[in-house]
């Protein structure tokens, strides 16, 4: 298991790690949680504590990318209606149409979206591999607790298995 540790730097690690992915070709999906509340029957799905603080709302910049995470050519999750990625979106199909058998979990935050996702994936046989230095939870104690949860490695180890896998 790697060690969290407080310099971190997720945001750097993972801007560094999405750009040697996509100079090795590989296929980087975004899956972004975004409340569209004129989408009302997907609307009712999206669990409540999103609704009530009025986060990821289409149209405002709590939907936004970070500067540096998205690029024109990654895949788009669409649909989504949950922490979850693959609740009402067509995450399964991207996967699916890509051939894409084995995934790099990056992304925030990690005992939600990350976390839920990967559960669901594993179970469905995708090999679910967790990039714990491009992650971040609310605390160190429940990034901790994911960490020991899933196979992890940091950018630095992704980034040679791209390389070598070429």
């Amino acid at each position: 298991m790697i060690k969290s540790s407080l310099s971190r730097k997720p945001l750097t690690n993972t801007k560094w790690l999405l750009d040697i992915a996509r100079e090795c070709d590989i296929k980087v999906i975004q899956s972004p949680f975004i409340l569209d509340k004129t989408e009302k029957e997907k609307y009712r799905e999206i669990p409540f504590p999103p609704k009530l603080f009025d986060q990821f709302t289409a149209g405002t910049w709590r939907a936004e990318y970070t500067e540096g995470i998205f690029d024109p050519s990654d895949l788009v999750v669409t649909g989504r209606t949950g922490f979850d990625n693959t609740k009402g979106s067509n995450l399964r199909e991207l996967l699916t149409r890509n051939g894409i058998r084995k995934i790099y979990f990056i992304g925030f935050t990690t005992d939600h979206c990350v976390a839920e996702t990967m559960e669901t994936l594993s179970a469905e046989g995708y090999e679910c591999i967790f990039i714990s230095d491009c992650t971040a939870a609310r605390n160190k104690k429940l990034q901790e607790k994911i960490e020991s949860k899933y196979k992890n490695i940091v950018s630095k180890q992704a980034v040679s298995e791209i390389r070598e896998n070429r």
